[in-house]
């Protein structure tokens, strides 16, 4: 696992959401600093100093969370030094903002990139998880995206010590209606269709939870899917969402993605977002 710190409050936020959220596995951990590149002997001096700092300060969150590090530090930009190291490790963390971005929501330019162009999980932390079990939020629609998003839900965390809750949003906005806004018998039958085949995804996903945790939520809601699902994620007060995104062309992965960059963008917690290419 990779840990990504430039010392702003966010990368400590994101720190301790990955060490309470993920599973204390016997997994290679390091923390990665990424410094700008000066040619000024004093200033490298300078720099060297506010590196060690910034490495150490990351170095003893991590030991209040239980948690050895090895600290690594690169010089370059962030996000393509971080984009590098990335293809080494299953999973890389980083906070949703820098160090110099104060505006409210969203995701700063390092983020964004990696959340873009990552070719493994990136874990987008955010406020980390309360003293209780953490609520994690998991989104399917029966594509492979959000298949491996299952899988690495049951790989990176701890089930047992967490509430879990999959989810199925319907997309039911573009069924036809009556002149009298009375939906048309063609449109319930649709809507029943897919209900059952909604009940029929949550009730396989449930199965391939359940030996890893036996008190596994379903929900199922009509809209859009983003949408719905960070209203989900907010008025169920979860700590994490895991969605799955697709680099596929077809419609429906390309429609995943985009689903998975507005949830990356406005979560109101960590969201890790678990990319699959076909």
């Amino acid at each position: 696992m990779l840990l990504t710190t430039d010392g702003s409050n966010e990368s400590k936020d994101a720190l301790r959401a990955a060490i309470r959220l993920l599973a204390r596995q016997d997994r290679e951990t390091d923390v990665l600093y990424v410094a700008p590149e000066t040619a000024r002997s004093e200033q490298q001096d300078r720099m060297a100093q506010h590196t060690k700092r910034i490495l150490q300060e990351a170095e003893r969150i991590l030991r209040e969370e239980g948690i050895a590090v090895s600290p690594l530090c690169r010089t370059g930009s962030p996000a393509r030094v971080i984009l590098h190291e990335a293809k080494n490790y299953d999973i890389t963390v980083l906070g949703a903002k820098g160090r110099d971005e104060h505006s409210q929501g969203g995701l700063g330019p390092v983020a964004s990139r990696l959340v873009e162009h990552a070719s493994g999980c990136v874990l987008i932390g955010r406020t980390p998880p309360r003293d209780r079990q953490a609520r994690i939020l998991v989104p399917l629609d029966g594509s492979n995206g959000s298949d491996q998003a299952l899988d690495k839900l049951a790989s990176f965390f701890d089930l047992e010590s967490a509430d879990v809750t999959l989810l199925h949003v319907l997309e039911t906005l573009w069924l036809p209606e009556d002149e009298n806004n009375e939906p048309q018998a063609e449109s319930d039958q649709v809507k029943l269709e897919l209900r059952l085949e909604a009940d029929a995804l949550l009730s396989q996903a449930r199965a391939k939870i359940l030996p890893m945790h036996s008190g596994v939520t379903t929900l199922i809601r009509e809209g859009l899917p983003a949408n719905e699902i960070l209203s989900a994620a907010d008025q169920g007060d979860y700590d994490l969402i895991v969605v799955g995104a697709s680099e596929a062309t077809d419609m429906k992965h390309q429609v995943l993605g985009s689903v998975a960059s507005k949830i990356a963008w406005n979560a109101p917690c960590s969201v890790l977002l678990v990319r699959v290419l076909e």
